[in-house]
């Protein structure tokens, strides 16, 4: 009886923190295994950098500029679609890096009917460069194909590609953006020099009830595109200190709340509560500029094993009011009540990784039956996105609903 007690507790104050128990559960919230109108994934090409508003050390897993990053899309309708593409820039402003101002650098693809893509992302010097195969013309037989080549200032950051109609015969006028639920697609990340690999799938923002104008300011309203969650939650295995000798965790988080190579990058602020296997909660906060990769060590050793001995835990996050961080938040400005305040939405998603050598549950884990020490021979990691609840996110104050407003980056 205790300890069915100590579960019902535990139920209850995961229902408080994920906000179930309040606001107004919508159709519109993000399925994150199903098709949609529009893809986020990551762009990893090499080891994200400190974030200076919270001095961390950036990447963990994949630390050094030898990554390439491999995204698939596939056009679930029989008929030809375009992918109407934004290569955002995530790159912190650092002394050593410069940062890109959230810059985007965008490009179309079209697609005949279910045509799969594979871009191929590699580093190159301070970004990247984009391989990949699209259809150039649409003939009859629609079989023409051009190889992409297309540089961009991201060295990592996100890959937002959403549905379109494809050109029209004969006219030069850019696909327009469509609210059709006929995209899927997944990532892989391979380190090739620590001979390492992690995949898993993007974020989905599906069709809202409402018609899309075309144009490139994607609202997430529930009309144009769905809304994002209010909160998010995820497991993990807990992790070593915060320079890991063993295993490593570290979030993926990015926001799309933002006008592209604006003043004033999106700023982002979130606070959670993290429990340990025994249901020993502990809070934490985290703030960053519209990309971030952060191991959980970073925000708090009380996510490491040498704080908790526990084998694992699990975090929840919610997204709170933040000050922009610059004089004028000219998105704030178009798209809020113009006070330079927002609470932006956040996805994303976990990564970790078990070090060559080195075993995934330690000797003398506190487990019911104490298991045998199975070391990996080589480096192992795996991902996954990030778990949320079915409650919208609530602008702040008087502000509109979530935009990404891309439309002065052409195509």
């Amino acid at each position: 009886m205790r300890r069915d007690r100590k579960a019902i507790g535990v139920v209850f104050g995961v229902v408080a923190a994920l906000g179930l128990g309040t606001g107004t559960a919508s159709a519109q919230n993000l399925e994150l295994s199903e098709l949609a109108a529009a893809l986020a994934f990551p762009v990893i090409t090499g080891g994200h950098g400190p974030n200076p508003l919270k001095a961390t050390q950036g990447d963990v897993i994949i630390n050094d500029n030898q990554a390439l990053t491999l995204l698939t899309i596939t056009n679930g309708r029989g008929t030809a679609t375009a992918l109407k593409i934004d290569v955002i820039s995530g790159d912190p402003n650092t002394p050593f890096v410069g940062g890109d101002q959230w810059q985007s650098d965008s490009f179309d693809c079209l697609l005949t009917g279910r045509e799969t893509v594979t871009f191929l992302v590699i580093p190159a010097g301070n970004g990247s460069i984009i391989y990949g195969e699209c259809t150039s013309a649409l003939d009859n037989d629609g079989t023409f194909a051009d190889n992409v080549l297309f540089a961009a200032a991201a060295a990592n950051g996100i890959f937002f590609a959403a549905a379109g109609d494809p050109v029209p015969a004969g006219t030069t006028a850019p696909p327009t953006a469509i609210s059709q639920d006929i995209l899927f697609g997944d990532a892989i990340v391979v380190d090739f020099v620590q001979g390492q690999a992690y995949s898993f799938s993007p974020i989905p923002f599906q069709a809202g009830a409402g018609a899309n104008n075309g144009d490139k300011v994607y609202k997430f309203d529930g009309q144009e595109y769905s809304q994002w969650p209010s909160s998010l939650a995820t497991n993990y295995i807990s992790p070593d200190a915060v320079n890991a000798t063993r295993i490593n965790a570290e979030l993926i988080l990015f926001t799309l709340d933002g006008s592209t190579s604006a003043l004033a990058p999106p700023r982002v602020s979130v606070t959670g509560l993290g429990w340990d296997d025994d249901e020993t909660p502990f809070n934490w906060d985290h703030t960053f500029d519209c990309f971030d990769i952060v191991s959980l060590g970073d925000i708090t050793p009380n996510f490491t094993q040498p704080f908790t001995g526990s084998l694992s835990g699990h975090l929840t996050m919610t997204p709170q009011p933040v000050g922009s961080g610059a004089a004028t938040d000219s998105h704030d400005a178009q798209f809020g009540d113009g006070n330079n305040s927002r609470r932006r939405p956040v996805h994303g998603w976990i990564v970790q990784n078990v070090l060559a050598g080195q075993n995934l549950v330690l000797t003398g884990q506190p487990t019911i039956v104490q298991p045998a020490n199975f070391p990996v021979v080589g480096t192992a990691a795996w991902g996954r996105p990030l778990s949320q609840n079915r409650f919208s996110i609530a602008p702040f104050l008087t502000d509109q609903d979530p935009v990404l407003d891309a439309e002065s980056t052409n195509p």
